[in-house]
């Protein structure tokens, strides 16, 4: 039997709005001998809380950050008789639905005080979810994700060509006659849920393995006279920040997501592509996503307030992309934090075409048509 233990407490268990709910986790060491909990991995909700619906139904939670080298082992001492406590906050997604929930504390790996065979667990703490005041907008789903081809060579790559030249002469002839003004505005709502099994971590991050769900949610404007794509998350903020650490989240975001990367779509404008340019708006109502203000950040719903760099890595999560390190949905990408492996491995780094999928099938929902994320520099 583990020598700590450990209780969940909430302020508040009844009608709990879910970006908002937090608990917190009482440790105590009733053994004789000294304990450890590694905090660095302990303080990520979803490597410790299980949180199930009335019908007994798992809820998966947001990812957790991407773990340095250095967050391993079993952690930091806890003398007989003495205890720490860690809160637990935006580890529910906004969108969850109403209805009564429960959860506990299940630390299954040595860092997180227990072990497979015999885990740190609380008893069941029971709340009940209410529906958020403001709904979302109505987003209509998005076309399913393709796999790109490559670009055909040979004579399949001179069909290629000649379907590209005529379509230019297509858009040419539209224009000469007035009907491809290259004038419109239009705006695209995305709501789309994802899912990722992560697995393969090393020994001593065993808990990063695991099944993690959230929302990817935000506004599209495609800008046909200036040839530019502007993709707007509104997030609510929980807790206290100056306006300098606000504008520092703000352009620390906005400089990892915008002007890296263009839509090319086969339509009669902007033959140079759509530059993609990020933009958060901070609100205090219609959010698409609640935002928790701590002092480290462990997930897309809970950010540190002084933190400029993992805040990048979750606005990358918020408009849909994956994680990419360890095993993910069977694909190895390796360690985190390798240099060239981009913003969903390593934060210090910035996004690849990739991480813009969810951006990519809005336009072409849009238009009706194929796009591809090209490299800024690239043409058309």
């Amino acid at each position: 039997m583990p020598q700590l233990q450990v209780t969940l407490i909430a302020e508040r268990r009844e009608r709990i709005v879910p970006g908002e709910f937090g608990v917190v986790a009482d440790f105590r060491n009733d053994g004789n001998e000294v304990a450890y909990l590694n905090r660095a991995q302990a303080i990520h909700p979803a490597l410790v809380l299980e949180i199930q619906d009335a019908e007994g139904k798992v809820v998966h939670m947001r990812p957790p950050n991407a773990p340095r080298e250095d967050q391993g082992g079993r952690g930091d001492p806890i003398e007989p008789g003495a205890g720490t406590t860690i809160e637990y906050v935006g580890f529910l997604d906004r969108s969850q639905e109403p209805g009564t929930y429960r959860v506990r504390y299940r630390g299954a790996y040595e860092p997180l005080g227990g072990s497979p065979d015999d885990p740190l667990v609380s008893a069941w703490l029971e709340f009940e979810v209410v529906a958020p005041a403001d709904r979302f907008e109505i987003a209509e789903p998005l076309p399913p994700a393709r796999i790109d081809i490559v670009k055909p060579k040979g004579l399949l790559g001179l069909v290629h060509w000649l379907r590209d030249f005529w379509h230019r002469i297509w858009c040419w002839v539209l224009r000469l006659f007035g009907r491809s003004t290259c004038e419109q505005v239009l705006t695209r709502s995305v709501d789309e849920a994802r899912t990722e099994v992560m697995s393969n971590a090393p020994a001593g991050f065993e808990a990063w393995n695991g099944t993690y769900s959230w929302r990817g949610r935000f506004r599209v404007v495609i800008d046909q006279p200036r040839c530019r794509v502007t993709v707007t998350i509104r997030v609510r903020l929980v807790g206290t920040i100056t306006d300098a650490q606000r504008t520092a989240w703000e352009n620390a975001i906005e400089a990892a997501w915008s002007n890296r990367f263009k839509l090319c779509c086969r339509c009669c404008c902007c033959r140079d592509g759509y530059t993609i340019v990020a933009n958060i708006e901070f609100v205090t109502s219609g959010e698409d996503q609640v935002v928790n203000v701590g002092n480290t950040t462990t997930n897309m719903g809970n950010w540190g307030r002084n933190d400029t760099t993992a805040v990048s890595h979750e606005f990358g999560h918020m408009l849909g992309a994956l994680d990419e390190y360890y095993t993910v949905d069977g694909t190895n990408w390796g360690m985190p934090f390798q240099a060239g492996a981009g913003i969903m491995n390593n934060p210090n780094e910035g996004p690849l075409a990739r991480h813009y999928e969810l951006v990519e099938r809005a336009v072409e929902s849009a238009f009706g048509t194929l796009c591809s994320t090209r490299p800024l520099s690239d043409r058309c």
